[in-house]
């Protein structure tokens, strides 16, 4: 067996390919976006770039049921995207190994809030691990479709962007044989309708018990001694910040949930003091709140409840600190690439003069920045078209929403449904650069590539919009000022649903475009 330094990323996907996968499935979203790119080319494993996150899990589901192993990956906020069939997943399980592999984004570095994924899992009551370096990464996933499997459950394996995004030795393994093709038909456990709701969950409260026993076989949480009757609980990632402080204190490591709570007594029983380190929520604290008098962690406000809590914070709480803080690196926030197009059409947009105009998530999000302070709002993916629909319907005129290409297939298509369908007077602004720019350039439904790099339909976004029923759509290139001026101020000022697509290529890979390579 060979060691090779790998991303955080690659590990996991890498943990799935000797895990012998035979499909994957993601939407992408940083920090989780290159797991599936690792697997579409270093493996022979189909995989595909979903719609959005909703899809991917359902499409992953599927393989399940054929007794095959799947992987689906995501970023913290897409599993609110793919939460419905997430949530009744663990109700009717899986027949094939089916993990869940989501990248949370503590500090929010790229996303629009912090959520902890943990309390995802604890909701839909499966199995949850959480590495602590590339090696875990890379082993937990492997070990996560054995246990989804005896189970009958989906498993997640839930790291962070600072595990995701950095190198560290991973030990490369066999690649074990894809399971036998097997679909069953079985009503009773696979359709979700009121009848069979109720036995299904009595079935899945049963498994709890079984939960516990098997992370206790694998060793997931265990004790490591120390001296002092002071001792730290250390969750996932902050595991390896507890080991970097060298103060040989009493160590419980926290790498999968849910946590035995007869482990945690045994830890805290003789201790006068329990630090809790994880990164996210207080879930593990506020548990432990319940079994000792004297916690320090984010609730007794020795570390942040917000941000990242990184290795900084947990130095400050014993009283050390690193030569070089981070607030003594020059910040450097995110701007528009020189040359994007994206910045000439929000310079049109402006001097339309919309009355408010709706934002939404991707690279064109940075145009509600320094110079340009374009845009007004931002929620979530698909939102702009929707809070654009609310407020034109009280009465506001002039109101335009923001979107790109990818977001526009993700969710904004069902937006735009409603809001022809309710009669709203908005104009719909799709920014199209012909990739999903912000998380790498990805392909998209309209540019005929697949993640494989093959060939396929390229769809229409134009006829998608007629489609839709809008009242007019037109495709302007966003470098020609007046024809996308004159486009953009006719459809803020006529009554109806209009779409003005600005088109052209994100100048980081136009010229790919233009010799028709892969990417």
């Amino acid at each position: 067996m060979s060691k090779v330094l790998m991303l955080g990323t690659d590990a996991v996907a890498r943990g799935a390919i000797e895990a012998g996968i035979s499909y994957a499935a993601s939407y992408p979203g940083t920090p989780a976006t290159q797991i599936l790119e690792y697997i579409a080319k270093n493996s022979s494993v189909p995989c595909e770039w979903s719609i959005n996150e909703k899809v991917a899990y359902e499409v992953a589901y599927g393989v399940s049921l054929t007794g095959r192993r799947a992987l689906c990956s995501m970023k913290h906020v897409g599993l609110n995207v793919a939460s419905d069939p997430f949530m009744t997943s663990s109700y009717l399980g899986v027949r094939g190994g089916l993990v869940l592999a989501v990248g949370d984004d503590p500090g929010a570095y790229s996303s629009q809030n912090e959520q902890d994924s943990r309390f995802y899992a604890r909701f839909a009551k499966i199995p949850c691990l959480e590495p602590y370096d590339g090696e875990t990464a890379k082993e937990f996933t492997k070990i996560a479709f054995d246990i989804s499997e005896e189970l009958g459950l989906p498993v997640m394996v839930r790291s962070q962007t600072r595990l995701l995004h950095c190198y560290s030795s991973v030990t490369l393994g066999e690649i074990r044989p894809e399971n036998p093709l097997s679909l069953k038909k079985d009503p009773p456990q696979l359709i979700a309708i009121p009848r069979h709701v109720i036995p299904l969950h009595k079935a899945l409260n049963a498994k709890q018990a079984r939960i516990t026993e098997i992370l206790k076989r694998y060793s997931f949480n265990e004790i490591i001694s120390g001296e002092g009757k002071r001792g730290i609980i250390a969750c996932g990632l902050a595991y390896t910040y507890a080991m970097e402080l060298e103060e040989n204190l009493p160590i419980l490591k926290v790498t999968a949930y849910p946590i035995d709570e007869a482990l945690l007594r045994e830890f805290v029983k003789e201790l006068e003091e329990v630090i809790v380190l994880e990164e996210g929520y207080p879930l593990v604290e506020e548990r432990v709140r319940c079994l000792h008098p004297k916690v320090r962690g984010k609730l007794s406000g020795d570390l942040p409840l917000e941000g990242e809590l990184g290795p900084d914070p947990v130095l400050r709480l014993f009283g050390k600190k690193r030569n070089i803080q981070p607030e003594d690196t020059p910040p450097r926030p995110p701007v528009l690439c020189p040359g994007c197009p994206h910045r000439e059409f929000y310079k049109a947009l402006l001097e339309a003069n919309p009355t408010f105009v709706t934002g939404d998530i991707g690279c064109y999000t940075l145009g509600a920045l320094p110079p340009l302070n374009a845009l007004d709002t931002c929620l979530c993916m698909g939102a702009s078209i929707s809070k654009a629909i609310g407020i034109a319907k009280q009465g506001i005129s002039r109101v335009a929403a923001v979107i790109g290409d990818s977001t526009f297939w993700h969710t904004g298509i069902p937006a735009l449904l409603d809001a022809v369908w309710n009669k709203a007077n908005i104009l719909v602004c799709i920014l199209d650069n012909s990739v999903v720019a912000m998380t790498g350039h990805q392909p998209t439904p309209h540019l005929g590539i697949t993640a494989k790099g093959e060939e396929t339909k390229a769809i229409s976004m134009v006829e998608i919009c007629k489609a839709c029923g809008v009242d007019s759509v037109i495709e302007v290139d966003p470098l020609k000022k007046e024809e996308l001026l004159a486009a953009l101020k006719r459809g803020l000022e006529t009554p109806g649903v209009h779409v003005v697509i600005a088109k052209r290529p994100c100048v980081l890979i136009a010229g790919k475009l233009k010799k028709g390579e892969k990417f």
